[in-house]
C-alpha cells in the first residue's frame, strides 16, 4: 500500500489490481450488487517524485511534535502539517504532493473512461 510521500508504506493489502480496466470492473460489480462501503484505490506517487524515506520520516516526526507543542487541533492540523513538512523538506514535499495530485487525476480519468465503456 502506498504512503503519501512514499511508494510503499510498509502495510500489506489483501488484493491488488494493476489497470484502470480492472478497477472499473470492480467498481461496476460492487455498485451493481448495491453493496455498502467504499473502494480504496491506492495510487502511488510517481517513482521519480518519491521522497527520501529518512528525510520525510524525520520531517513528519518533527512537524507532529510541533503540532502537539503548539496545541494545534482539528481542521488547523492538516494545513499546519503540510506547510511545516514543506518547510522542513525545503519544498520537496510540495512538489511530491503536486505530482501525486496529477497522477491521481490521470489514473482517475483512465478509470472513468474504462467504467464508461463497460456501463
Amino acid at each position: 500500500m502506498p504512503a503519501f510521500y512514499l511508494r510503499d508504506s510498509g502495510f500489506s493489502i489483501d488484493e491488488r489490481v494493476d489497470s484502470p480496466k480492472e478497477v472499473a470492473y470492480i467498481m461496476n460489480s460492487k455498485w451493481s450488487m448495491d453493496l455498502k462501503g467504499g473502494i480504496v484505490i491506492g495510487n502511488p506517487v510517481p517513482e521519480e517524485y518519491e521522497e527520501n524515506k529518512e528525510q520525510i520520516t524525520r520531517a513528519i516526526g518533527q512537524a507532529l511534535r510541533e503540532l502537539k507543542e503548539n496545541d494545534i487541533k482539528g481542521k488547523e492540523s492538516t494545513p499546519f502539517l503540510l506547510a511545516r513538512v514543506k518547510d522542513l523538506t525545503g519544498g520537496e514535499s510540495l512538489e511530491t504532493n503536486i505530482q501525486l495530485v496529477y497522477n491521481n487525476a490521470k489514473v482517475a480519468a483512465q478509470i472513468a473512461v474504462e467504467y464508461n465503456l463497460i456501463t
